[in-house]
This record gives structure tokens, C-alpha cells and sequence, in this order.
């Protein structure tokens, strides 16, 4: 017997993260890039988008003895009979270090969401920060004036090779995020970026909100106590320190004595180790698994990974806390086979993006429950402004005015969502409180003889623009999104090619090798994830948009607690980005999570953390 629940209400919370790159299709929260680059703390891209390109260079070794030792393929790790969970997923892991600007994403949150430590965590049904009650036995604001919150860690919470997760781990994504380093040539000057002309950090960061604001971080004797300072107050502060990656196994592999030190001394040339090993250690060819360095801090644990296929993760023997119920394997499904499995119980779960078709399957199919509801992914094309030709306004506004964004919604997300709308604000979805259409309305008619105008007298007609995207064969959705942009704006005078390619997150997003970018962001109810994707030369900002009038708005949100307020100043902020038209925003993603009756503890969740935020809960009755 099918079942279908009713849809989630989501509900406003006050808390930001940054936005991931969603990997939609075959992956987009990214991060929600996520934006897969899914908004939150930094937002990432969605499983379609969503993620962001990964480090092109070769991972670093983990220890001096042979790599066979280290480094083995899935199938040769062992793993514990038992209940096995199989979720269905269509992009693949690919970094252990979720925190780069080149790996930020859905696809690698939905494995690490329950291996490695993080004192709060996007939790559904609602999507907002809860404590992480297991890893920390308090964390409290001790003071407002200046803002002061004090982390004590759960003396028994260890990493996977026994090491205690302590203050170290904080004291890493303090610097690594804090945006203070920088890369310098030989002559000891910052590196500047030809093509944005900002200095180029020495750490591959997302973005550095938040951590920006902190005066400093400090250790207890035992390590086990945390206090950091605020410069000025951050509102989300709760959002900082997740995903943490283990400091001690980045100290050793960087050949430092002792991390902290380093940074505390301003050891320059251990710093650049620090960040060498950091930026590129956790970069693993597919099947790959290096179990000296990717450890546990969570009730999962890497067990196997066969590349292309699944992998798996264990409970962790070394977690304090309650033990994972299951064995639970990520299966690499396209999203347009992953009902079939569902039905034929390969798979007991999976949150695909819907589309008509893989609705109508799963509501068809018996021993099935379904849920609909809203999510905190949204659909968006990203102007390159390192292309000379889009630096002309007359240029952005013709694709505008040739993008048929309603006929999208019309065609593809109404048959799903039947009072589904254009989106016309970056910061707020449409089930939110605070939802303004800050675009005036001006571009939400396809108007061709104007936009031809525009582009004759740029002297631009026929302009080649690339359409970047995650093409794995598997997204109808997105395939028709391209066909109907093609079809409309080369009517106006464009020549649209379409450039999408299985690689796209991984190489041609971060290398800028696009014209106009098609992707989604995975967020959460934060309103400080969406900053770092329009701060100049952070991560998350793929297309170099660089608007000086925004910069004084987004600081004012990043101290403001009340929510009303802040909303406000998304708005404000957002109203900017249409009159610069900096990005197209095209329509909040609708949401679905399925499942098999006899699963336990699947919990709808429209953040970026996605369905696996509770994973190690997950069992088969």
C-alpha cells in the first residue's frame, strides 16, 4: 500500500550558515552548489549545483608507509553484519573536507553529516540548528558585551584512532575560516587575483563569515573547554565550528609540532603547511579510502566505497554516545531510477528532485510512504563576470529579458507544486515570513524585441553564451530548463550553447570555464549563509559579483539578532542585486522524501544537511 503524508510547514528560524552547492539530478545544498554551492553558514550548491569544483591537485600522502596499508579500496574493508540502510543518492562523494571553497556541497554533507563532529546541526523537520547533545556537554553565551560563548566538549568524545576531539579541532576552523591568511609571492606580498583583484587567501575557504567577527579562541588546560570572543556580535554564532576535520591528523601530516603554536606564533612557514595539508589532503580519487586521516568523530564511520557504485558507512566502535542502529550505504542512483529501486526494495530511502514522472512512480508504487514538501534549494543562473561581455549591464539585462522563467515554473514545477510561483528574492523563500518580490516585476514577462534591442546595442548579437550545468544523463528537468532558454533567447539574438557536462561541479564551475551558470543553492533558515556567496573573492562566489553597496547591509545582518529586522535587510540587499542584476533567481525547489514502509526514523529535513542528518537512527523493522 502507497502512503502520502501531508507536507511540511517550514518554519522561519533566526540562524545562518553558508549556502552549498545542490547537486539536483544526479546531485544540486549544496550546498544546497550547494546553491549543492544549498545558504547557511555559507550556502552550498544543491545536488545540482550545487557543488563546487574539487582540488585538481594529487592527495597528499597520509603516512610513510606503504599506501596499500592506507589507502583501500571499499571492498576491502570489513564490515559488521547487521541492519543494512540503503539510501539512494546521485552524486558522489568526493572530499572529506567539506569546509573548501572547492568541495563545499550536498554530495559530501549527506556522508559527513554523521562523521564528523559538530556542535549544532541542521535538523528537519523544520531545518533549523539543534544542539549536537551527544558531543557537547554545554555551550552557553556567557556574555553580550563583548559577545563571549563558552564550548565544553563531552570529556569522552574521541575521534575514530582515540585522540579526544578538544579545542585544537575548534582552534583549526578558527584560522582556517577566519580569512587573516594569505598566499605571497616571493617577495613576500599577497598574491592579488588578476581577474577579481582581491588578495587570494592562503586557505581554500568558503567563505569567512562569522568566524571574521572573533577576537580570539581559547583552551582550557584539558582542551576540553572553549571560549571564543566576538570582535563585534555575530547573530548566528551557532552556526560556526561544524564539520570540523580532525587537527591533530592535519598537524601530522603537515609535519608541524604543534598546531596551535604555529598559529599563535605566527610560524609562517608551518602555517603554509598547515594550509597546504588542509587544501589538499582530503582530495581522494573515487573508491578511495584513507582511514589514518578521513576519521570518525560521529556514530558513522567510513566502511567501504566502490566507485560509481556505493558507499558505506559503519557504526563507529569508538563513539561514545548511542550507537548507530544500522549499517548505511549511499547507492549512486540517477535520479530518474531511483523509484524503480525504491519499489523493488534495492534502496529504503531517497529525496530525489521530483518531477512529474518520478512522482506519479513513487505514489504508484506499493510499500511505499511519501512525503512532499518545501525545501530551502532554489534554482538560479549565475552570470561569469570575468567575461568581458556580461560586465555590460545592457547584456544581463537582454538574457533576462529572454530567460522564460515563468515557463519553467508552468511547465516543470507546477505539475509538482500547484501554486508554485517565479522566485523573485535570493535571501527568502516564498513559504517564509518576509517574502518580498524585490524585482519589481521587471523581468517576469519574456520580452524578445526588447532584449534583441539590448543586445544590438551592446553590439553583442549572436553572443556565444555557454550554459554550464550538471549533466549526467539523468535530469529531465534540468535538460528541459536548458532546451527552453536555447529556444527563447537565440529567438533574441543569443547563441546559447548548451555546456553541460558530469564534471561541471568538480572542474569547469571552480575554473570558471562557463558563461552562465545553471545550478541550485541548498540552505537552511539562516539569513547569514547566502553572504559569503556576494563577499569578492570568497568561495561560494563563483561569478566574481562584486557590488560595494551591499557590503555595509550584509554587515549590519551579520550583528543583527531580531529576525524581522533582518529580513528586512535581505530584502534591501536583495532589491540591489536585481537592480545590478548580479544573478536570476528562477523558482524554490519542491521537495520529496520516499521511503519503505517498514523504514524507521526517516525524517523530512529542507535544509542542506538533507535526509542524513540523523542517519546513524536509521533501521528496518
Amino acid at each position: 500500500m502507497n502512503t502520502t503524508r501531508r507536507s511540511h510547514k517550514l518554519l522561519a528560524l533566526t540562524a545562518a550558515s553558508a549556502l552549498v552547492f545542490a547537486a539536483c539530478g544526479s546531485d544540486d545544498d549544496d550546498s544546497t552548489g550547494s546553491e549543492e554551492p544549498a545558504e547557511d553558514t555559507t550556502e552550498e550548491p544543491a545536488e545540482d549545483t550545487e557543488e563546487p569544483a574539487e582540488d585538481t591537485e594529487e592527495p597528499a600522502e597520509d603516512t610513510e608507509e606503504p599506501a596499500e596499508d592506507t589507502e583501500e579500496p571499499a571492498e576491502d574493508t570489513e564490515e559488521p553484519a547487521g541492519n543494512v540502510f540503503t539510501y539512494a543518492n546521485a552524486q558522489e562523494f568526493s572530499n572529506y573536507n567539506n569546509n573548501l571553497g572547492t568541495s563545499n556541497s550536498v554530495k559530501n554533507g549527506i556522508i559527513l553529516n554523521e562523521v564528523q563532529p559538530s556542535p549544532y546541526n541542521f535538523a528537519g523537520p523544520d531545518g533549523g540548528l539543534a544542539l549536537n547533545e551527544e558531543l557537547m556537554t554545554s555551550v552557553t553565551l556567557v556574555s553580550d558585551s563583548p559577545q563571549t560563548i563558552e564550548y565544553v566538549v563531552n570529556p569522552a568524545a574521541v575521534w575514530s584512532d582515540g585522540e579526544p576531539i578538544d579545542c585544537d579541532d575548534f582552534q583549526l576552523q578558527y584560522h582556517a575560516n577566519n580569512g587573516l591568511y594569505f598566499q605571497l609571492d616571493d617577495a613576500g606580498e599577497p598574491v592579488v587575483d588578476e581577474e577579481s583583484g582581491v588578495e587570494v587567501f592562503l586557505f581554500d575557504l568558503v567563505g569567512t563569515t562569522g568566524y571574521e567577527s572573533l577576537s580570539e579562541v581559547t583552551c582550557s588546560e584539558d582542551g576540553k573547554t572553549i571560549t571564543a570572543v566576538y570582535d563585534q556580535p555575530y547573530s548566528d554564532w551557532q552556526s560556526l565550528f561544524g564539520g570540523q576535520v580532525p587537527a591533530h591528523v592535519i598537524e601530522r601530516e603537515a609535519g608541524v609540532d604543534d598546531l596551535v603554536a604555529a598559529f599563535e606564533g605566527g610560524d609562517r612557514a608551518a602555517i603554509e603547511a598547515i594550509a597546504e595539508a588542509y587544501n589538499t589532503l582530503y582530495t581522494v580519487d573515487p573508491g578511495t579510502i584513507n582511514a589514518d586521516t578521513m576519521l570518525s568523530g560521529g556514530p558513522l564511520a567510513f566502511g567501504s566505497w566502490e566507485a560509481g557504485q556505493s558507499l558505506t558507512l559503519v557504526p563507529n566502535e569508538a563513539y561514545w554516545g548511542t550507537p548507530a542502529a544500522s549499517t548505511v550505504t549511499v547507492r549512486y542512483i540517477a535520479e530518474e531510477a531511483q523509484a524503480q529501486a525504491l519499489a523493488n526494495g534495492e534502496v529504503n530511502a531517497m529525496d530525489p528532485q521530483p518531477n512529474p514522472d518520478l512522482l506519479g512512480q513513487l505514489e504508484a508504487a506499493d510499500g511505499v510512504v511519501v512525503e512532499p514538501g518545501g525545501t530551502y534549494i532554489w534554482e538560479h543562473f549565475d552570470f561569469n563576470f570575468n567575461n568581458e561581455a556580461f560586465q555590460d549591464f545592457r547584456v544581463r539585462e537582454a538574457f533576462a529579458l529572454c530567460l522564460p522563467r515563468q515557463q519553467m515554473v508552468d511547465n516543470l514545477i507546477v505539475p509538482l507544486q500547484p501554486d508554485a510561483q517565479v522566485l523573485n528574492n535570493r535571501w527568502i523563500q516564498p513559504f517564509e515570513e518576509g517574502y518580498t518580490d524585490t524585482s519589481g516585476g521587471l523581468y517576469d514577462v519574456v520580452d524578445l524585441e526588447r532584449s534583441a534591442a539590448l543586445l544590438e546595442e551592446a553590439g553583442q548579437t549572436g553572443l556565444e553564451v555557454r550554459i554550464g550545468w550538471f549533466d549526467n544523463g539523468g535530469n529531465l528537468r534540468r535538460t528541459n530548463q536548458v532546451a527552453l532558454t536555447i529556444e527563447s533567447c537565440n529567438e533574441a539574438g543569443f547563441n546559447v550553447v548548451d555546456a553541460g557536462s558530469e564534471t561541471f561541479f568538480d572542474v569547469e564551475l571552480a575554473a570558471g570555464d562557463w558563461d552562465i551558470a545553471m545550478f541550485a543553492w541548498a540552505g537552511s533558515p539562516l539569513k547569514s549563509g547566502a553572504v559569503s556567496t556576494y563577499r569578492p573573492g570568497e568561495g561560494n562566489n563563483v561569478g566574481n559579483i562584486d557590488i560595494p553597496e551591499i557590503q555595509p547591509i550584509m554587515d549590519e545582518l551579520l550583528i543583527t539578532p531580531d529576525p524581522v529586522r533582518q529580513n528586512e535587510l535581505a530584502n534591501e540587499i536583495d532589491t540591489i542585486l536585481w537592480q545590478e542584476l548580479a544573478t536570476i533567481p528562477v523558482f524554490s525547489f519542491p521537495g520529496v522524501v520516499a521511503y519503505s514502509d517498514n523504514a524507521e526514523n526517516v525524517i523530512y529535513n529542507p535544509s542542506q544537511n538533507g535526509l542524513t542528518f540523523n542517519a546513524s537512527q536509521w533501521a528496518l523493522s
